[in-house]
């Protein structure tokens, strides 16, 4: 019988280690994805003590990955006055890297305010929320009014389901 074509040999180790390379590459994207859930820290967000009185009006920071119909969105949401009557401090273009949260918000009667901090952990805070008692985000924040810095304080949050 005649030896087996030399080509045939080789080709079928290549088909076979490509086909193999493309399933490797595919389960260790499946497992990064598995292994590495989303960050979504949708909820609320409280001081964990009294703000400065230039910062009290200041109920809550809401953070949201959904829109106002429940559908996916880019991270959004609003700083929440303790006065029901008064508008959303609402986030401009928020921006999120790894654990660095950073936002400025829309001017409400010439303030507005910004905020560089970070989350000490990321999950999937609605279904695995920080304890109650944990810090959940923390940084500075700062309020301008008419574009001029006139008050800074370092702040922790504590997170709350919901928002």
């Amino acid at each position: 019988a005649p030896p087996p074509a030399t080509g045939s040999a080789v080709a079928a180790p290549a088909i076979t280690e490509s086909a193999t390379a493309q399933t490797t590459a595919a389960t260790t994207a499946e497992a990064e994805t598995t292994a590495a859930p989303a960050f979504d820290p949708t909820g609320a967000y409280f001081p964990m003590a009294e703000l400065p009185p230039e910062f009290r009006e200041l109920e809550h920071l809401a953070l949201a990955t959904i829109d106002e119909n429940a559908v996916a969105a880019p991270l959004n949401g609003f700083l929440r006055p303790k006065a029901r009557s008064a508008a959303d401090y609402v986030l401009v273009e928020p921006s999120l890297s790894g654990k660095a949260l950073t936002f400025t918000t829309t001017t409400v009667k010439g303030v507005h305010y910004t905020f560089t901090g970070a989350f000490p952990r990321l999950g999937n805070f609605p279904e695995t929320p920080p304890a109650y008692e944990d810090v959940a985000l923390s940084g500075t924040l700062t309020k301008l009014r008419d574009g001029q810095p006139i008050a800074s304080t370092p702040v922790n949050f504590r997170y709350e389901a919901g928002g």
